[in-house]
């Protein structure tokens, strides 16, 4: 009697194996194009240039191998010098796309190195800048440049930041300062799980965005 024949599991198209990965979640973004971030702020992407040469935020681009003055040679990632790049803004540059650069330094050290080989310097687009997420963070815990973006006249915040406010003072009317920033906003977090009508929390970087700057004026010496 010839035996039965064993069916193979049913192999997954690739669609349904598409859309497993897709429901798996992405590693963090680690860097922005000028041109997104400036959208993303609402601002100019020479505004960022302009705050780069007061040294608030950095700019980044990907050089090949260059030979630097008195250094080993620098390859990858380095940042560029704001004032260096200023000429992709000119108004009246519509005929060139590219600057050349000729300091750049690696990151977190202070001292810029003067590219000798290419002699005439390494060329540079404006598609090529960008900036790390660490310092784009820094930049909007500091500056809050997304509370201009998104919130518009006429239209209610989907976040009762009144109420987390309103909470807040009060606490610290009964109970003081907490010890950091970091509890301060834990105590914000906390107040969205207990009073969110929609159960909807803001994650931890909105709510430390909304609160650095208080944090910062009541630490502030009198």
């Amino acid at each position: 009697m010839p035996s039965a024949r064993q069916e193979s599991p049913p192999r997954s198209t690739p669609h349904e194996t598409f859309e497993r990965d897709e429901a798996m979640a992405l590693p963090a973004r680690v860097f922005w194009t000028l041109e997104k971030l400036a959208a993303r702020w609402g601002c100019d992407p020479a505004e960022i240039v302009g705050w780069a040469t007061e040294g608030i935020i950095e700019i980044v681009t990907s050089v090949g191998m260059v030979q630097c003055s008195g250094t080993e040679p620098l390859i990858g990632l380095v940042v560029v010098c704001a004032e260096d790049i200023m000429p992709l803004f000119w108004g009246n540059r519509s005929e060139a796309k590219a600057c050349m650069i000729w300091r750049i330094r690696p990151q977190g050290t202070a001292t810029w190195k003067i590219i000798t080989a290419p002699a005439h310097g390494v060329a540079i687009e404006l598609h090529d800048l960008m900036v790390t997420t660490k310092s784009a963070q820094r930049f909007e815990d500091e500056y809050d440049p997304l509370h201009r973006v998104h919130v518009s006249p006429g239209r209610s915040s989907r976040h009762d930041w009144e109420g987390m406010l309103q909470a807040l003072m009060i606490r610290l009317f009964e109970y003081g300062l907490p010890e950091t920033q970091a509890d301060f906003v834990a105590q914000g977090q906390d107040w969205f799980v207990a009073n969110a009508k929609d159960g909807s929390v803001p994650d931890e970087s909105q709510i430390r965005r909304k609160l650095s700057s208080i944090w910062r004026a009541l630490k502030k010496p009198q």
